[in-house]
């Protein structure tokens, strides 16, 4: 007879939540760092004891109990050997559908992931997708000397934007020789900076790799998986006017999906091994979130309302990192530039929230350090020939510098931009755009173009159409040949090995052909002045990268190491820039001779219709390069054809400039598109 059935003992189930969160039935965050389930972030930050709230459940099965549960053996494991990538960190799926759910039911969302889906990677699948990598094995990547300058390319001219992997990091990946995803990453983004003749076809072989390794799942960590994506993103194939699954865009979504997956848009506990990694990864992706949309003029796929994620500091990067406070104020004012484009795309830029971004544009430029700076404060000891006293003097050539600047004065054109086509310029976009001319041409004496990310395209874009918009007056076209024939240079160095380049050629060409003709002066065009709110913006800075001073604060420096009157009492100051045309149409671009050299060490030189300055290095001794032996920028060709192109720009190319730059001729674009 068998014997009665009897209740099976009760077993007492993992904490999900908190005493506290489950009393005020609010989301708990402590089944996410089982590792250091001492406290959940609420009551860390309310300082309450965190005790895990348990309950009880009926066994079902003893057997089915005793049964393996790998997925609930691998969910939520912490890094324990540092924050480096090369440690594994598999991570639970991040899970937030409590906090919209009825709060009369308490949501396990723990016990929801214990069970063994097959899944698409089960069985037969899984091996065909082993064959498939097997097979990929085909596609040589490189090896010795140009492996090893790829490698150091990533780590010089990409690694600063993307601080998420060391020199130590690499060598210690790449002496295992095994060709991951990270590493075959890692060499894609290097070969887009390398001057090497090969490094291109090496590049397409390493991201064709690198996309079979990415779908085939080769790589098992998710932390891993991300950073690879992000460094795909140094690779466009296709510019933003055309679809593809292959561009920075698409990978971009794919790496937030993954990120929002494993939760790294919540604030890590800081007792987690890689919690510092999972800020550097998720404010990655945010900046790189923001300038895509910022470029495209598209949503973004991070919305900061979702993220709790603290700002970086200095201890959440490795010792010594010489990059921290530049990626720091990098991801700041991307993020400026990112919440500003999104609100004029929507139409929602009040003047209340206009004057707010100004002040965080200043507050900005007032906080970045005295190493990152364009320019530096003179002091009494230095002689007048150097510069004026408490004046400002331009320091010395640093590419990483110079591009987190670019991005300031971006945000300052599109921030001061007209909404009546036949207004001139407002005088603080004039200046910015100038100075990005200005920016770009030492590029071009250092030869930078080549080392310069797919973004430059558009700051150079929204340069080239500002200035061509001012340069319609003919009291502000003194230096439109110089400003807008660096513009050329640059994009044509920039579509060598980005395609969008030529769809930003065709859009100056067309605004170039559009508004060929000079209007009258105006008002507004004969004397323009700034205010001393708008002064700020520029007292940090000099006239020797910026062509249009004179247009501001008077005539230019006729010398090296002249200075003019300092900018922060030139608020009040009105100009009238014909009367400096004169003195400024030579439109000399000097620095002071005790400036330090590039790694190519080439000396800086001019762009100039009478400059006499020698220039020494490689530009000058190209037998292409359209300098003489002054050092002076030939301007030879018409300006109707300075940009032609023979390629076609679809209807997906009509990005956003409806929206930022009012004199675009839409009915033109329709037609020619």
């Amino acid at each position: 007879m068998p014997e009665p059935h009897s209740s099976p003992p009760l077993s007492v189930k993992r904490a999900t939540a908190c005493e506290s969160c489950h009393a005020r039935k609010v989301r708990c965050d402590l089944n996410l760092h089982e590792s250091t389930r001492d406290c959940c972030s609420n009551c860390r930050d309310s300082q309450r004891a965190c005790l895990p709230h348990t309950r009880k459940r009926r066994r079902v099965d003893a057997e089915k109990d005793a049964s393996p549960r790998p997925v609930e053996d691998k969910k939520a494991k912490s890094l324990t050997h540092g924050d480096g990538p090369d440690t594994p960190a598999q991570q639970a799926s991040y899970l937030g559908r409590s906090d919209y759910l009825t709060a009369h039911l308490d949501i396990d969302e723990d016990d929801a992931t214990h069970y063994n889906g097959p899944g698409l990677r089960a069985g037969a699948f899984q091996h065909f997708e082993a064959r498939i990598r097997r097979n990929v094995s085909s596609l040589e990547i490189p090896r010795g000397t140009l492996r090893q300058s790829l490698l150091r390319n990533f780590l010089h001219w990409c690694r600063p934007w993307m601080p998420l992997v060391s020199e130590t990091d690499l060598e210690r990946l790449d002496a295992r020789n095994q060709d991951t995803l990270l590493v075959t990453a890692t060499l894609v983004a290097g070969s887009i900076v390398s001057s090497a003749p090969e490094a291109a076809d090496h590049g397409r072989r390493c991201y064709q790799r690198a996309k079979v390794l990415f779908y085939t799942n080769g790589e098992q960590n998710h932390l891993h998986t991300i950073m690879a994506i992000l460094f795909l993103q140094w690779l466009n194939p296709s510019g933003p006017e055309h679809v593809s699954i292959d561009n920075s865009s698409f990978w971009l979504r794919t790496s937030v999906a993954l990120a929002h997956q494993i939760g790294l848009h919540r604030e890590p506990d800081p007792r987690m091994a890689e919690a510092r990694l999972r800020r550097r990864i998720w404010w990655a992706l945010v900046s790189r979130d923001n300038l895509i949309a910022t470029s495209h003029g598209r949503p973004r796929a991070i919305n900061a309302e979702d993220s709790n994620v603290r700002p970086l500091r200095v201890d959440d990067f490795e010792a010594g990192d010489n990059d921290a406070l530049l990626f720091m104020q990098f991801v700041q004012i991307t993020s400026i530039l990112g919440d500003m484009t999104e609100h004029y795309r929507r139409g929602t830029l009040s003047d209340r929230k206009k004057i707010d971004f100004e002040d965080s544009l200043r507050a900005w430029l007032n906080a970045v350090p005295s190493s990152l700076r364009l320019y530096r404060r003179g002091t009494e000891t230095e002689t007048a020939a150097e510069t004026k006293k408490g004046g400002n003097r331009l320091t010395e050539y640093d590419f990483k510098f110079r591009q987190l600047h670019v991005l300031y004065f971006t945000a300052l054109i599109i921030l001061f931009r007209h909404d009546n086509k036949n207004d001139p310029p407002a005088p603080v976009s004039l200046l910015a755009a100038s100075f990005i001319s200005g920016i770009f041409e030492e590029y071009l004496t250092h030869e930078d173009i080549p080392h310069l990310p797919v973004t430059a395209i558009f700051y150079l874009m929204v340069a080239a159409l500002l200035q061509l918009s001012y340069q319609r007056f003919p009291s502000l076209a003194a230096h439109r040949n110089e400003e807008i024939d660096i513009i050329r240079l640059s994009l044509d160095g920039l579509k060598k090995r980005f395609p969008s380049a030529i769809g930003a050629e065709r859009v100056v060409n067309q605004m170039m052909n559009n508004h060929s003709t000079s209007v009258q002066d105006t008002a507004e065009s004969t004397r323009m002045n700034l205010t001393p709110e708008e002064a700020e913006f520029f007292a940090p800075f000099g006239p020797e990268l910026c062509r249009q001073w004179g247009s501001i604060f008077g005539p230019r420096p006729a010398g090296p190491s002249a200075r003019t009157t300092d900018v922060a009492g030139a608020g009040s100051h009105s100009v009238d820039p014909r009367a400096h045309a004169t003195a400024d149409a030579n439109g000399v671009l000097a620095t002071g001779a005790g400036q330090g050299h590039h790694h190519h060490h080439a000396e800086h030189h001019v762009i100039g219709t009478t400059s006499t300055t020698t220039t020494t290095g490689d530009v000058a001794g190209r037998s292409d390069a359209p300098w003489d032996v002054g050092g002076t920028l030939l301007l030879s060709q018409d300006e109707d054809t300075l940009f032609s192109s023979e390629q076609t720009l679809d209807t997906v190319g009509r990005w956003w400039w409806a929206d930022w730059v009012p004199e675009a001729d839409l009915d033109f674009l329709s037609k020619s598109l």
